[in-house]
């Protein structure tokens, strides 16, 4: 498990909610995609569950290991408890997501497996509410990680809202989301909000420096990451993954200088990538270039004082989160992709065929 970049308020917190006599029971980390929500999500379940903060389990319960610890005192990162969890292999830490896991029909019923599903079903949310009721295997409690969250379909979490409210004593539930607007307002209400934002360049800089890479290669990973981490880690790692981005940048640039027909091609290509699970993952990272396209060319019609392109990449930067949200809700995406492309507006190419908007952050 990567360790955290930044965030060091949101760690103060939640130490201080794992040292509360009970835990809140359910907890949701809102924030943009890469920020670290799953890694502080882990994290938590160590703050938990660590042999040394709590002492380890015998059948009478556990016995503290708080003696000599400072009160702020992260997780060891040694014991059993925490290099389980870390690994993604502790049998209390769990994580439902869209697919089949936790899925649990109902005796006698008939169901096909759904590996490819793209919701979290009420079947999923039947196995979650099976193993919370449960005592933990081994830990002091049981950790279920719904990720994303606002995937989960408004049966499923109508069926798990009373498990939400009160769950059994030993079991706590983290959403991850980075749309909480889609979650149901009674979802919401049952869960602690904790807000995960981008973190500064310069702090995740420092901790790619802290992890061992090269100080050049951390200064263009945290640079490119746009506040953050999680991509800023994977660009550090591999750093061609950077110039995927540059070609992808200059590729927006020449579509964002083209004509109708050419732009009409794009989308077409767009949506088959999109159909059949092709290459969905890519797309939705094409999606996060165009809007640091966006977000570059914003800047230069500031410093220009250019009032009508400001307003223009403006409405372009809201076109890419509404197309964002219109996939997520499953609408046509050859429809979604002309949309975005018949509202993006055009800018000029230089002579070497390349957007004149500034790239670097």
């Amino acid at each position: 498990m990567p360790p955290v970049i930044g965030h060091d308020a949101i760690l103060r917190e939640l130490r201080t909610l794992a040292r509360a006599g009970q835990p809140p029971h359910a907890l949701l980390l809102a924030g943009p995609e890469s920020t670290g929500r799953m890694v502080l999500a882990r994290e938590y379940a160590r703050l938990l569950n660590c042999e040394r903060l709590h002492g380890t389990r015998h059948e009478e319960g556990f016995d503290s290991g708080m003696t000599g610890e400072s009160p702020d005192a992260p997780p060891c990162g040694e014991c059993r408890a925490c290099r389980m969890i870390a690994e993604g292999t502790h049998p209390d830490v769990v994580v439902m997501a869209p697919g089949d896991s936790l899925c649990r029909p109902r005796p006698g019923e008939t169901h096909a497996s759904h590996p490819q599903s793209r919701d979290i079903r009420i079947c999923q949310v039947r196995g979650a509410i099976d193993l919370v009721s449960r005592f933990p295997y081994e830990a002091r409690y049981r950790v279920v990680i719904l990720e994303p969250a606002d995937r989960i379909t408004p049966d499923a979490a109508n069926t798990m809202l009373k498990t939400l409210e009160e769950p059994p004593t030993q079991s706590i539930f983290v959403l991850l989301s980075a749309a909480p607007e889609n979650l149901l307002e009674t979802v919401l209400s049952r869960c602690r909000r904790i807000d995960v934002r981008t973190v500064p360049t310069w702090i995740i800089e420092a901790g790619l420096v802290a992890q061992g890479y090269e100080a050049v290669t951390a200064k263009a990973a945290a640079a490119a990451a746009r506040g953050r981490p999680g991509i800023a880690v994977s660009f550090a790692a591999k750093p061609d993954l950077m110039g995927d981005r540059e070609r992808l940048l200059k590729r927006c640039g020449r579509i964002a200088g083209s004509a109708l027909r050419e732009r009409m091609r794009y989308s077409e290509e767009l949506t088959a990538r999109w159909r059949g699970d092709r290459d969905r993952a890519g797309i939705l990272r094409e999606l996060e270039t165009w809007e640091e396209f966006w977000e570059s060319d914003l800047r230069r019609t500031a410093a220009i004082g250019d009032e009508d392109e400001g307003r223009e990449a403006v409405t372009a930067l809201q076109t890419v989160s509404r197309v964002r949200e219109y996939l997520q809700a499953n609408c046509l995406p050859r429809t979604v992709f002309d949309f975005m492309l018949m509202r993006f507006p055009a800018r000029r190419l230089d002579e070497g065929g390349e957007e004149f908007a500034e790239t670097d952050d």
